[in-house]
């Protein structure tokens, strides 16, 4: 599992914005950056990103999705507490680092050298590569709602 931090509320006082504003909307931007990159099969993999306040959220779902629940849907953050997205299938981590046999289960070609063809290199790393600009752009779009 990877980690990442910023001192959030020293950036957000330099930038002039609100940080709860600037947090909601960068782990949204996170949280939908993920979810459109996760390979789509029955959609489930994409319903079970979860995004909770304080603490992980452990729950799984038999839902299907195919695009991110609307940033209207996400927890309000009260404080400086973290932000998690997470996700508890078995086979999520499978799907972000590969590890698919040769010949998968009933013989679909969904696979190559053990990634997912739809996301060969995975959902998570790939948001994470684009922190900065994602950050940035959330900075930006809170200042622009602001004026």
């Amino acid at each position: 599992m990877s980690k990442w931090s910023l001192d959030l509320t020293e950036y957000a006082r330099k930038k002039k914005v609100e940080i709860k504003k600037v947090r909601k909307t960068y782990a949204y931007a996170l949280y939908s950056s993920i979810v459109r990159k996760t390979p789509v099969d029955t959609g489930r993999a994409r319903a079970n990103w979860n995004v909770s306040i304080g603490e992980p959220d452990s729950s799984t779902t038999e839902k299907t999705r195919k695009s991110p629940k609307p940033l209207s849907s996400m927890p309000e953050p009260k404080g400086d507490e973290s932000i998690f997205i997470t996700n508890n299938l078995p086979y999520i981590e499978t799907l972000e680092y590969g590890g698919y046999p040769k010949k998968p289960k009933g013989g679909n070609d969904k696979t190559i050298n053990g990634y997912s063809k739809q996301a060969p290199e995975g959902m998570v790393g790939v948001t994470l590569a684009n922190n900065e600009n994602i950050f940035n752009a959330a900075v930006e779009a809170v200042k622009g709602h602001g004026k």
